[in-house]
This record gives C-alpha cells, structure tokens and sequence, in this order.
C-alpha cells in the first residue's frame, strides 16, 4: 500500500497523516458510540506516571510511522521488513536484562528463531545496494517499536485500550499533518482527487491505523510485551498467504522453513511458564542463637515475617 501511496505522489509523511486521519475518525466513531462517562473520566483523571508514559507512547509512535515509511521509500521491501523485524530482540532482550518478563532468556532465544524465519520468508536479496540511511531508518523504527511496546505492557491505569489507541492515533496524526502542512503543503489534499485511492486510503487506514492499533494494545497488555513482540512478526504471514491464495504463488522451500520457525516460535513464547517473583528478601533473628538468616518475605502460611524478634 505505501508503494502505491508514493506512486500518486504522497510523501511517506502524507501517506502516515492520511492512514492515521482514517484510524482517528474509526476509533472516534466507536468511542462517540459507546460513549460513556467512564473512558473520559478515567482520561481526565490519569495519575502522573500513567499519563507520562501515555505520552511517551504516542510520540514513539509517531516516530515509529515517519522513519519506517521513509525506510520503505529507501529499501527494497525485504530488506526494510527484515531490519524492522529486529523489534522483538530488542523488546526480549531489555526484559530480561531486567528480569521483567516471564519468559526470560527462553523468550531471548525464540525472539531470535522468530527473527531467523521472518529473514527466511522475506529473502532479501544479498545483491541488491542497500542505502546506510535507509537500514538505519528501519532500525531506528525498530527500536521506537521496541519502546512503545515497553511502554504499554503494563496498560494505562484505568484508561480503556480503545481510549489510548485514539489518543496515540491522533497524535500520529496530527504531528504528520504539521510536518507535512509544512514541508509540501500542495500534496496534503492530493488524494482527494482520485476518489478510487481515496476509498483504498481510508479502507487502508480503518484496518492498520485503526484496528490493528486497538487489538495490539489489547492484546499487548494480556499476554506481556515479549509474547506479544515475537507473535507479531508472524504479520508478514498474510502477505504470503495472500499471494499463494490469489496470485498463485507457492512459498518456496525456504520460505516454508521461515514460516515454520514463525509459526512454532509465536506459539513456544505463549507456552513458556512464567517465572514467580521470589519477593523481597530481608534478615531475622533465629532463635535461641544470634545468628541472623536471610529468607524471603512471607507468603501465605510460608516462610518468616522480615524483623529482628
């Protein structure tokens, strides 16, 4: 779709402002029909640390939308898929430097398969020129991905999934629309001219600016940031499936091996048991001695209450 967005003239930008502007009025449309008092109270009533990382959240967004559009005007598309791709090594690898995720350093090792098969699939070319500048933008995409992730893993207090996909949506929007209205203002109204593209734009932007925003972040905060970054890259899936459906074009055997590693290491990371947190330690006193050991706080009917009695 962003090829054919750049063939009509649009700028990555243009084509970002519009998908989003069609994401906004969808997500807009199911709110103001379900409206309650509910999701605008619980906006207006966010504590700091929520808000703050709400905001962060949009902003990486919006980057994320400008620097993997203007990779995929600067790469072959294999090349720009597999370097975004790289997303969900990121997300694996800080949650377990930081001991954050359930899967641990399991959910490293299948970050990597995931990654190994979406290269399979997509079959870069070795052959082709790659652009420094490009790589780099599809690398910085994969690291503001990486962020968002991180960011929202934990939900937004009590902000419903649709409420925080239309704020992040919107401001997408609205930063493409600035940068754009500033840089090539003669192009923002251009697809408005071809009603045909105009129609695909807004059918574009009710699926991937609108849709797939509401369900990552629901599914994001359900299952955890690991499982959900290395499921996702399975999203390449559907364009293979696709063309093998309509256009008659078989995977070869690579591409098969590519997806069954996918495939296998979406589903392993769901199965990986979570990881309990041991809680915090502290020291008592054991009696009758003065010797002091060191035991985790109490649980349940377990274990011994931290003091020095």
């Amino acid at each position: 779709m962003a090829r054919a967005a750049y063939q009509q003239g649009l700028d990555p930008a243009t084509f970002g402002f519009w998908r989003a502007s069609a994401g906004v009025l969808v997500l807009g449309g199911w709110l103001a029909t379900g409206l309650r008092p509910g999701p605008l109270t619980s906006i207006r009533q966010m504590r700091r640390a929520a808000a703050i990382r709400l905001a962060l959240a949009a902003v990486a967004g919006l980057g994320l939308n400008l620097a993997l559009f203007e990779a995929f005007a600067r790469l072959p598309v294999a090349v720009a898929v597999a370097a975004f791709g790289c997303y969900p090594l990121f997300v694996a690898a800080w949650e377990a430097a930081r001991g954050r995720s359930t899967a641990g350093m399991t959910g490293l090792g299948l970050a990597v398969v995931a990654i190994i098969g979406l290269v399979l699939l997509m079959r870069p070319d070795p052959s082709v020129s790659i652009p420094a500048a490009g790589l780099l933008l599809a690398l910085l995409a994969a690291v503001l991905h990486a962020s968002y992730i991180l960011l929202g893993r934990g939900g937004w207090g009590g902000v419903t999934d649709s409420a925080a996909a239309f704020l992040i949506v919107a401001t997408g929007a609205a930063g493409l629309g600035a940068l754009t209205a500033a840089t090539r203002p003669s192009i923002v109204l251009a697809p408005m001219t071809n009603f045909g593209f105009a129609g695909l734009l807004l059918f574009e932007g009710a699926l991937a600016g609108a849709t797939a925003p509401l369900l990552f972040l629901a599914g994001l905060r359900r299952i955890g940031a690991t499982p959900a970054a290395v499921l996702s890259l399975c999203e390449p899936l559907t364009a293979t499936l696709l063309a093998a459906v309509m256009l008659r074009q078989l995977p070869a055997p690579t591409q098969l091996l590519g997806i069954a590693l996918l495939v296998g290491a979406g589903i392993a990371v769901q199965l990986v048991p979570a990881r309990r947190d041991p809680g915090p330690f502290c020291w008592v006193k054991v009696s009758p001695g003065p010797c002091l050991r060191r035991l985790r706080k109490a649980r349940g009917r377990e274990g011994a209450s931290c003091g020095t009695n």
